[in-house]
């Protein structure tokens, strides 16, 4: 069950994708600024790197020498000390201009990289909240959890230390090898012979690399998976007593994930040394060769020291390529599941002339026929042809049986999903030709299932809507019956909320869900099963409340209960998509069809329940 979703997680692509870094390129064009002073000080930072060895090499080929010859005059030598004072200072000057602009290229940089990674990540999180439900059917919490947290985040490396430092680090070598060459052929043959074992070193490396890091991020998704739907489901793990059996597979699938690390962290371990090995194998031939042409009077003592310095600055940024080489392609695979998300397109789009009516809250069903999709190229029909009126202040419910398209009819009277044949009208205006916030606006939604946000019982009623004051928060908190509880609680209004709303029972949750929905003072008012996990002491409340919220509001009310209907001023029973039967309540039992049958049944069934309690 938590292997389900990881296709794109399998994905790892290249290391360098031209398409992908074009598209981020905008999100560092904003900070051009930063782009450039960051280049300036690497380009710094490296020339003081390479200068270093120079002054080392003139320092003992002049001043050192003629200190150390005895047969050199007082003159001479004083001129060699303040020689070797201007050289000690020169050095002095390098390693302080390296260190702040080493410090002001790693600063910027990284400064770069989470610049870019808010705009992005905020980019991202504004888009899924503007895409339909049909993409939430499709993709699981989890996954997009992980596209705005992880993903985003390693996209930012890109920026702080992704393709400018990997030129900066490739600048560094050539440089290098272009001094010790201009120094001494000879001694940088030794090293340009090292280059090609270096390279196969680092190709094998990141092939094996590749694969394993692809094998971790799999089995690492996997984990999180499994846990967040464990702990999700945590109560029906205690009410079945499967607690060692889901700690069981939890071991198995962390195990794999250990073992998945071992394998990266072992080429790792491998790599590395094999490098410094070869780095160590390098410089041995420099010394040795080396000393052979100092002994031959054919090198001098600062070029050989210059060497011994410029060698390992060859090997290290070769090193650190291989690092980045894989923070590249983990970033660029990022990208990718990234911009999948940004590019799917919102299929319930806002017309590009919306229409604004004052909505008094008059509906119409207009011969409408849903899918949510097909079967072998045919549609799966949830709506047939279904038509109905629901005058502006007067109330409907929806009956009918699991899956007959009562839910579904609330989606779309909110344009959570288009239809595909027909029309939905409010006052008289297709909902299509309306802007999907100036629709939703008119409409108040409590479900069965109540979510609660963190924060205060204050926040999760109005819901940062800082125009519902407090006074109009606690008037619809009395009307509902929810004022007494809530001033119960520790702090009253201001109580602080726990997850979901774990500590309160779900009356009460409904009740602040009632509360929320009627702040907002709506034209329409749907009740999706808002009464199902209500006792009857409270449900006798609600009722109460519903009566005089429901005057003067169209609502549209889904319940399987149907003595919370009986009121209703019309009644719409669904059998597979259809409707069936339309009327009020004396009518449908009147008539004597499928209403009056469920009706009769529920009665029935609780009344010996009454009857069996008592």
């Amino acid at each position: 069950m938590a292997e389900a979703y990881h296709d794109d997680d399998e994905f790892l692509g290249k290391a360098y994708d031209a398409r992908l870094i074009k598209r981020l390129i905008p999100y560092a064009r904003p900070y051009l600024g930063l782009v450039l002073w960051g280049t300036v000080f690497m380009l710094l930072a490296a020339a003081c790197e390479l200068c270093i060895p120079l002054i080392v090499k003139e320092t003992i080929n002049g001043p050192f020498t003629l200190l150390g010859d005895s047969a050199s005059n007082d003159a001479a030598k004083e001129a060699a000390w303040t020689k070797l004072g201007w050289f000690a200072f020169g050095f002095m000057g390098l390693v302080v201009i390296q260190f702040f602009t080493r410090f002001g290229n790693t600063y910027l940089f990284q400064k770069l990289g989470q610049k870019a990674v808010l705009d992005l990540r905020q980019d991202t999180y504004a888009h899924i909240q503007r895409l339909p439900l049909r993409f939430f059917d499709r993709n699981p919490v989890g996954r997009l959890v992980t596209r705005v947290t992880s993903d985003v985040e390693a996209i930012g490396e890109v920026f702080a230390s992704g393709l400018v430092q990997l030129a900066g680090d490739a600048l560094t070598v050539i440089g290098a090898l272009a001094l010790m060459m201009m120094l001494s052929w000879q001694l940088g043959l030794f090293v340009v012979g090292a280059i090609p074992v270096m390279a196969l070193l680092t190709w094998i490396f990141r092939g094996r690399a590749r694969g394993s890091f692809r094998e971790m991020r799999v089995k690492l998704a996997v984990v999180n998976s499994f846990l967040n739907e464990t702990i999700q489901g945590w109560r029906i793990t205690r009410i079945f007593g499967t607690e060692k059996q889901m700690a069981k597979k939890f071991d198995e699938r962390s195990a794999d994930y250990r073992e998945a690390t071992y394998r990266t962290v072992f080429n790792f371990s491998i790599f590395f040394p094999i490098v410094e090995i070869a780095g160590t194998i390098c410089v041995m031939l420099v010394v040795w060769w080396g000393t052979r042409s100092i002994f031959g009077n054919t090198l001098d003592y600062g070029t050989f020291f210059a060497f011994f310095l410029y060698t390992p600055m060859m090997f290290r940024p070769i090193r650190e390529m291989s690092e980045k080489y894989n923070v590249l392609q983990s970033a660029m695979a990022s990208a990718e599941r990234l911009f999948r998300i940004l590019d799917t397109k919102n299929d319930v789009a806002d017309p590009a002339e919306p229409k604004a009516p004052a909505i008094t809250g008059d509906i119409e069903f207009r011969n409408v026929w849903f899918t949510y999709g097909s079967t072998e190229g045919e549609p799966d029909w949830v709506l047939k042809d279904v038509s109905f009126k629901v005058p502006a202040g007067s109330s409907m419910a929806l009956v009918g049986a699991t899956g007959s398209g009562k839910t579904t009819i609330i989606s779309l009277l909110m344009r959570f999903y288009d239809i595909q044949k027909g029309s939905i009208l409010i006052d008289g205006v297709d909902i299509r030709e309306m802007s999907k916030a100036h629709l939703r606006e008119a409409f108040s939604l409590v479900l069965q299932d109540v979510f609660l946000f963190a924060g205060t019982v204050l926040d999760n009623i109005r819901l940062g809507h800082s125009e519902i004051n407090r006074e109009q928060v606690e008037k619809a908190a009395r009307v509902v019956h929810a004022h007494d509880f809530i001033m119960g609680l520790r702090n009253g209004y201001d109580a602080v909320v726990a997850e979901r709303g774990a500590t309160f029972s779900a009356g009460q949750r409904q009740l602040l869900a009632f509360a929320r929905a009627l702040a907002f003072d709506p034209k329409i008012l749907v009740l999706d099963e808002a009464t199902s996990n209500i006792d009857s002491e409270t449900e006798a409340l609600i009722q109460d409340a519903l009566k005089r919220l429901m005057h003067g509001r169209t609502a549209v009310v889904v319940a399987h209960r149907l003595s919370t209907i009986t009121d209703s001023d019309n009644i719409l029973v669904l059998h597979k998509g259809e409707v069936v039967e339309q009327g009020s309540h004396a009518q449908l039992l009147q008539h004597g069809g499928r209403y009056a049958k469920l009706y009769q049944l529920q009665f029935a069934n609780g009344s010996k329940a009454e009857t069996k309690a008592g």
